[in-house]
């Protein structure tokens, strides 16, 4: 693989972890704390982390390894000290460097744990015989980063790219041919990220306020929000909002209906895109409409 300029790589973020990749690679797996990059010739790079509560072992995940590369026949596994070309973007973690060679493809990468977010992280590249990868590790390390610095946690794939406050999970995810969801959960509050698409053919049939108020009751469960169409930054638009009040009762209610009395809504056209994108806020509780609008501000298509 050759070396790539910066301009042909772009940003991949999933569940708190973000980095540079070149830009032919897309994503062949995907779990909640998983992802495995592809090129045109297979796996080029996999990760896992993990959020840890107590102490963390290299030795004890390197034995993992060895044990897991062990039964793979042929496979010869290695832990070794760390390149002089990785120290310098690996010196925020503590590290440990391993590589595998086997009958068609090589492996190399490192067990990183951070004291500052108390994140576990494996990083995996891929070779195969007869290319030289050499520089592209290093330049993708160079950008790996496992915590947020600011409370917001990025999110970029397939595509889109979204902020999250940091103290909202992820709870349930899907990306299917026409509609990717993201949502979230921080309490009794919840945040749903919707796209929708191909757009003319979704609203082929209706507006923008008949396509959602027929087709995604499983976003707005409450029912209780007035939609109405607007503009938002210059595309055809459609919010609600519920008009319960905060009160005891109102809770009280919530609990026995099984219901979350607070609703807010904000689904956009982009043309340009012809995509349809969401923002479904639901909670317990009165909701902020700052944080919402500052999350549809950076959601958007890439």
């Amino acid at each position: 693989m050759a070396h790539f300029s910066p301009e042909l790589w772009k940003l991949v973020a999933w569940n708190g972890v973000s980095l540079r990749v070149p830009a032919q690679w897309e994503v062949g797996s995907l779990g909640t704390s998983y992802l495995l990059l592809e090129d045109e010739t297979g796996p080029v790079l996999e990760l896992k982390w993990q959020q840890l509560k107590r102490f963390f072992s290299h030795k004890v995940h390197l034995k993992k390894l060895a044990r897991l590369s062990s039964s793979t026949p042929g496979l010869d596994f290695e832990v070794t000290h760390l390149p002089d070309e990785w120290q310098h973007p690996l010196r925020n973690f503590e590290s440990r460097f391993f590589k595998w060679q086997g009958q068609e493809v090589s492996g190399k990468g490192a067990i990183l744990y951070c004291s500052n977010c108390g994140k576990a992280s494996l990083l995996q590249f891929y070779q195969k015989e007869g290319r030289d990868d050499s520089l592209v590790p290093v330049e993708v390390l160079q950008t790996f980063r496992d915590h947020s610095e600011d409370g917001m946690v990025i999110w970029a794939l397939f595509g889109l790219r979204a902020l999250t406050p940091q103290r909202f999970g992820l709870v349930r995810y899907r990306f299917q041919p026409g509609h990717y969801q993201l949502e979230f959960q921080w309490g009794q509050e919840h945040i749903t990220l919707s796209r929708w698409g191909p757009a003319d053919v979704l609203l082929k049939k209706g507006d923008l306020l008949d396509w959602f108020s027929k087709n995604c009751g499983e976003v707005d469960r409450s029912n209780v929000a007035l939609l109405r169409k607007f503009k938002y930054n210059g595309n055809p638009a459609i919010r609600g909002q519920s008009q319960r009040l905060d009160t005891t009762a109102t809770r009280i209610w919530a609990k026995i209906a099984r219901r979350l009395p607070h609703v807010w809504i904000r689904v956009w056209h982009l043309s340009s895109d012809n995509q349809i994108l969401g923002v479904v806020a639901r909670g317990l509780k009165g909701l902020d409409e700052s944080m919402l609008e500052e999350i549809c501000t950076s959601y958007e298509m890439v």
